[in-house]
């Protein structure tokens, strides 16, 4: 990758020091320029990796923007969270930001990032984004935030380990009794493998695969605010864990604390994942390029998966923003540009843009993605959960609770009553 000497630095710099905060001085609309410069502060969670693919695309917004200075700033996921939050107590958040639908309520009702429909249609073209996209990042009908790319869940398969462990690869649909019988049999043909090869991780403990499960039922994780979803409904869904946990079907619990931070598919500890779909890319690298192929979550009805795309990642702008246009207009640029879509590729999701999209041709497991995809158009019957506050909240709420089911330190009927309590609490305020 082409970068300036001086941006190639600040991101090596700014990895070093794993960045828990923002760098002392950035903040909304900052004006450290000198003559007519305009300073834009742009802020993102994520990996070293990703730094670099933003500091190639700030560096070409620059050469085509003369005149627009962008200072630049990430950080892991809690830390990135930790000093936005910092700062939208002062007012100073970075000019535009890197989004998550977990907390776009949260900063949208609170004033803290600012409504971009008057920049839509000038500064930002959203002409180029799948139908319905837009309309997920919105409260109250204002845009709080315009979807770089895309992602949903899909069931990933490591078909060269299931062929080693003489395990028949599933094809086409499976209903979830047929898919935990799947995982059984990994695990009973795994178990004298070493490391021992279980079916997969805990999947009841992802609340995406839970709105996914709960949109076949007809319902959602949340409506007018509050929970829409019983208790009986998640004790349905959490219930369905324990008996894949004493046969050994489900990756112990104990065993999963223990790599944290390192995928089990990828250490070849489990053969199959309900994940996001761009994640197939890390999974494989993980795994020493196994072969992996994927096939939608099980429905017991293929006419109603509830399958939905999510953004998988946004951009915003500060409420209090002192270069609202050009800021829009950097948004534009990492949302749209085709030159940036061949920069990322599919490391954040399939390019929501056409035009970024039309930057490059996806081969090998960045096609299978975009293939995916494209492939469950038919199938996307359900929208994404809302946006509504405290939705972070819930959502930590949510694994937590049921990694204490799953370490054996509640009872099902504790766990569901406790997170009821929290996340009542939390979409209360």
């Amino acid at each position: 990758m082409k970068r300036t000497d001086a941006r190639s630095a600040r991101t090596l710099i700014a990895a070093a020091a794993v960045l828990p905060l923002v760098v002392a001085g950035c903040s909304a609309g900052g004006t450290g320029g000198e003559g007519d410069t305009v300073v834009l502060d742009f802020a993102w969670w994520g990996d070293t990796t990703r730094a670099e693919r933003y500091e190639e695309a700030v560096a070409l917004f620059e050469e085509q923007n003369p005149g627009v200075e962008v200072r630049t700033n990430f950080a892991a996921w809690g830390d990135y969270w930790s000093a936005r939050n910092t700062e939208a107590a002062s007012g100073s958040l970075p000019d535009v930001i890197q989004m998550d639908v977990a907390y776009l309520a949260e900063y949208g009702t609170a004033g803290r990032v600012a409504p971009l429909d008057e920049h839509i249609g000038a500064e930002i073209d959203t002409s180029a984004l799948p139908e319905g996209l837009v309309e997920s990042t919105q409260l109250d009908g204002q845009t709080y935030a315009i979807p770089t790319s895309t992602n949903t869940l899909a069931t990933i398969v490591n078909t060269d380990l299931l062929a080693d462990l003489g395990v028949e690869a599933p094809e086409g649909d499976l209903t979830w009794d047929e898919y935990d019988a799947f995982l059984a049999d990994v695990a009973q043909a795994g178990a004298g493998q070493d490391p021992v090869v279980h079916g997969s991780v805990d999947y009841t403990q992802i609340l995406w695969l839970f709105q996914i499960w709960l949109g076949q039922q007809g319902k959602t994780l949340f409506a007018d605010g509050s929970l829409g979803f019983t208790e009986e409904d998640l004790a349905q869904w959490w219930g369905r864990a324990a008996p894949l946990h004493e046969d050994g079907t489900f990756l112990p619990a104990e065993r999963l604390d223990q790599l944290e931070g390192v995928d089990a598919m990828g250490v070849l500890e489990t053969a199959s994942e309900i994940s996001w779909d761009n994640f197939l890319v890390r999974f494989s690298e993980g795994a020493d390029g196994a072969n992996l192929t994927m096939l939608p979550p099980p429905a017991d009805d293929p006419e109603q998966r509830g399958l939905f795309l999510k953004p998988s990642l946004m951009l915003s702008m500060a409420a209090g923003s002192e270069h609202p246009e050009e800021a829009a207009a950097l948004i534009d640029f990492i949302t749209n540009d085709p030159q940036v879509g061949e920069i990322f590729g599919i490391s954040r999701g399939v390019p929501a843009s056409s035009t970024a999209l039309e930057g490059f041709e996806p081969e090998g497991l960045d096609a299978q993605v975009v293939d995916y995809e494209a492939g469950l158009e038919p199938y996307l019957t359900s929208a994404a959960p809302p946006p509504v506050a405290g939705f972070g909240t819930v959502e930590a709420a949510f694994v937590r609770i049921d990694g204490d089911l799953a370490h054996g330190a509640l009872t099902l009927d504790e766990a569901v009553e406790q997170f009821f309590a929290e996340a009542e609490s939390a979409l209360a305020g």
